[in-house]
C-alpha cells in the first residue's frame, strides 16, 4: 500500500491549488508562504511529479496537479461534513421563554424534567418579565403572558384559563372555623393580589354584599400570596389550576364552589417568524400538549 502524504502538506496543497496563490493559501491556514512552499515541494519529492507551474504571485496546477487537486478536495470535504455532523450533535439550540414568576414556579417548573427529556438538543433559558409587558418588547422566542389574547404582529393561543376560588390552609380553618357560607368570609382575615378588585368580584359572584370596603394586605406577588395562605395568615382567591398541587396535597382547602371565571387567560404567544423557528414550534406544540392534558385531568375529577 502507497503510504499517504501527511495531513499538513495535502492541506497546504488543497489550500494553494484552490486559491492559485502560496501566499493567499498561507493566510487562510495561518501560516508562511515559505511552510506552504515546503508541503509543496515535499509533496511533489514523495509523489515524483511537478504539481504546480509557478509564475510570478501565482501558480497553476499541471496536469498531475489538477488530478491530484480533485480527489483531495473530494476527500476534505467529506472529512469537513463527518466532522461537522458529529459535532452538530454536541451543540445545542438556545431557547428564551419569558414569563412571570408565578407561572414559571408553578407550571413549569414541575415540568422541566420532562422537558429536558423531550428537547435533550435544546438548553432553556427562562426568562423573568413584568407583569405588564408586551412581548414585543421582550427578548424571548416564545413568551407565556397574562392578557387578552390581543397581542398585533404575533401569533399567540390560548394556554391556560384561570378560575379564582377562594382557600384557606387547614390550621386556619381549625383555628378559626370553616365558613358557613360566603358572607361569613367577610369576618375573616382576607390577603389581596395587587388590589382588593379579585375580592370583590368574587363577592358579587356570590350574591354577597360589603357595607364596608374590603380590608386585608394587598400583596404583588403571587408566590407570596399562596405561602401566606399556606402558613395560615389569612384566605385568598387561589388560582385554578395553579394552585392545584396544593389542593390535591391538601396544603390548601377550596373553602366553597362558586367560582369566578376570568375574562383573561395565559397566552403562549411567538413571532410569525424568527431564528430556531422549528425548535419554537416543536417546544410551543408541547407546551400546548401539557396545557391540554392538565385540563383533562382535572375534569376527570
Amino acid at each position: 500500500m502507497t503510504a499517504l502524504p501527511s495531513l499538513p502538506s495535502l492541506r497546504a496543497f488543497e489550500a494553494a491549488a484552490r486559491l492559485g496563490s502560496f501566499q493567499e493559501a498561507a493566510e487562510e491556514l495561518s501560516v508562511s508562504p515559505t511552510a506552504i512552499s515546503h508541503h509543496i515541494r515535499g509533496l511533489e519529492a514523495q509523489l515524483g511529479e511537478k504539481l504546480f507551474l509557478r509564475r510570478v504571485r501565482q501558480v497553476h496546477l499541471t496536469d498531475e496537479g489538477e488530478r491530484l487537486a480533485h480527489g483531495v478536495s473530494k476527500a476534505f470535504r467529506i472529512l469537513e461534513s463527518s466532522v461537522s455532523s458529529i459535532a452538530s450533535q454536541r451543540r445545542k439550540t438556545k431557547v428564551r421563554i419569558a414569563m412571570g414568576p408565578s407561572f414559571a414556579t408553578r407550571w413549569v417548573l414541575p415540568r422541566f424534567n420532562e422537558f429536558c427529556e423531550q428537547f435533550p438538543k435544546v438548553d432553556l433559558e427562562l426568562v423573568q418579565t413584568p407583569l405588564l409587558v408586551s412581548p414585543q418588547n421582550v427578548d424571548a422566542d416564545i413568551f407565556i403572558t397574562w392578557g387578552d389574547g390581543i397581542f398585533p404582529g404575533m401569533k399567540s393561543e390560548p394556554l391556560v384559563n384561570i378560575k379564582t376560588v377562594p382557600v384557606a390552609s387547614p390550621s386556619l380553618i381549625k383555628r378559626l372555623g370553616h365558613p358557613k357560607n360566603p358572607s361569613d368570609l367577610l369576618h375573616y382575615p382576607l390577603i389581596h393580589q395587587r388590589d382588593t378588585l379579585g375580592w370583590n368580584a368574587w363577592f358579587e359572584t356570590a350574591a354577597v354584599q360589603s357595607k364596608t370596603p374590603l380590608s386585608g394586605p394587598i400583596i404583588e406577588d403571587t408566590n407570596v400570596v399562596l405561602q401566606a395562605a399556606i402558613a395560615g395568615q389569612g384566605i385568598v382567591m387561589g388560582w385554578i389550576p395553579l394552585i392545584d398541587e396544593e389542593l390535591k396535597n391538601g396544603a390548601l382547602v377550596q373553602l366553597f364552589d362558586a367560582a369566578l371565571s376570568e375574562h383573561r387567560a395565559y397566552y403562549l404567544v411567538r413571532r410569525e417568524a424568527g431564528p430556531r423557528e422549528n425548535e419554537v414550534n416543536s417546544i410551543c406544540r408541547w407546551i400546548a400538549e401539557q396545557s391540554a392534558d392538565q385540563l383533562l385531568k382535572l375534569a376527570a375529577r
